[in-house]
């Protein structure tokens, strides 16, 4: 049986090159096995099946680098469970998260969890890096058609916890391929303040030897620098003392902590990056890891915006996430996108930003090999939207950095297969 197949559109954007006009991609199965113009396709193969998409835009499903699918129903359950006052600063955040997922059962849990991968698929993200808190809701990724990776939140201070902690750990890497669909599985050790060195080294050591990526968020607060360089500050005042923490000794800098537990690899995926020194930006730029950017995320948390000038200038991957509706509006990755160019431009441009919710993405999450980019030899992964009216060629990179571009997601092929149809039967 023939399973090729031609798809053309006005534009196409194969994002590692200028965008096309009047072209297509010819799929064989579940890979890509040509791109160009429509017409030279059309004649090579002109006995090929064609579907000529028309006014339309095909592009590589977007990446997000950095989210929390299991909190996707928090604004519900925050609205069940009402804060005692206004949340005033990140550390407050933090404490609002942890009383109502405490009021959250497994299964709410595992709705939620539905809930944010339908919303994946339908704003075209084919690509996810999730974090998970509970092990058992593995399951739930099962049908799901994304590529990524979702990594086990591992939380823990002191002597007492290294047991308990590598336990989880040891356990969720030995199971993998039970339950999980395509995703790959990794670690996250949460942050410096939730996880002590001694512990992250030990985790660290374990991903290694069984070549685990990890994910941390770092530098993403005042409160957290604080932590670090002083021991001191809202998060031992009031996080600490909340969950029976001690006060710990200083480790210096967040990147500090990351080398002296040999965590700092090009395979670390690092989160947030706000408070980050250019010191700092050197170090992570030298060990090749990627960095995701929140910028919605951010802002909601009033925390600051990361220092992308000088990310840019020491090259360090860039990619984005939206994190988790626990803060943030939603998990479009083109709301992120608009938000980013308002914030981060000139420095970085729409293209730049394109490139990083596609093939930066992917890079970050070692799948440039298989997504990312529309070209020959990729897997057959790419969405195509339907907007009213299109812009010149030149334009198109502005006009896609908008959040309503989200609605226009008409069809999201992964693996060859149209997601959304099967989504829809």
């Amino acid at each position: 049986m023939d399973n090729r197949h031609i798809y053309s559109a006005r534009y196409l954007l194969p994002m590692h090159a200028a965008p096309l006009e009047d072209a297509a991609l010819q799929v064989c199965g579940d890979r890509i096995v040509a791109v160009g113009r429509r017409l030279d396709l059309l004649r090579q193969s002109p006995d090929l099946p064609h579907t000529n998409f028309g006014d339309a835009i095909l592009l590589p499903p977007l990446v997000n680098a950095h989210t929390h699918l299991e909190l996707t129903d928090f604004p519900l359950w925050a609205a069940d469970h009402p804060a005692p006052a206004v949340t005033a600063d990140f550390v407050d955040w933090i404490l609002r998260v942890i009383s109502v997922k405490r009021q959250v059962d497994a299964a709410q849990m595992a709705t939620s969890l539905r809930h944010g991968l339908t919303q994946l698929l339908r704003t075209g993200t084919g690509v996810v890096a999730d974090i998970l808190s509970q092990p058992g809701l593995a399951t739930e990724y099962a049908n799901s058609p994304l590529l990524g990776r979702v990594d086990l939140e591992l939380i823990g201070r002191g002597q007492i916890a290294q047991a308990p902690v590598m336990a989880r750990a040891q356990t969720w890497l030995q199971t993998a391929g039970e339950g999980e669909g395509r995703l790959q599985r990794g670690l996250s050790p949460h942050a410096p303040y939730t996880v002590d060195s001694d512990l992250l080294t030990t985790i660290a050591d374990y991903a290694q030897r069984r070549r685990a990526a990890l994910t941390l968020h770092l530098a993403e607060s005042a409160a957290e620098v604080e932590l670090l360089h002083q021991a001191s500050g809202p998060l031992v005042d009031r996080l600490y003392s909340t969950v029976g923490w001690t006060t710990p000794e200083p480790v210096g800098s967040a990147v500090d902590y990351l080398q002296a537990a040999e965590a700092l690899r090009a395979s670390t995926l690092l989160v947030h990056g706000v408070q980050l020194s250019a010191d700092e930006i050197r170090r992570i730029a030298v060990a090749g890891a990627s960095l995701v950017l929140c910028p919605r995320s951010n802002q909601m948390l009033k925390v600051g915006m990361a220092p992308v000038k000088a990310l840019v200038c020491q090259g360090v991957n860039l990619c984005l996430g939206t994190d988790s509706l626990a803060s943030n509006q939603s998990l479009s990755l083109w709301d992120e996108l608009e938000a980013a160019l308002a914030l981060y431009a000139p420095t970085l441009s729409a293209v730049d930003l394109l490139r990083m919710a596609t093939m930066n993405g992917a890079r970050a999450l070692q799948l440039s090999a298989e997504v990312g980019t529309l070209e020959p030899g990729k897997g057959a992964h790419f969405q195509l939207l339907r907007p009213e009216t299109l812009p010149a060629v030149n334009d198109l990179a502005a006009f896609l950095c908008r959040g309503e571009r989200g609605a226009e997601v008409a069809h999201l092929f992964l693996h060859g297969v149209d997601v959304l149809k099967e989504q829809n039967r």
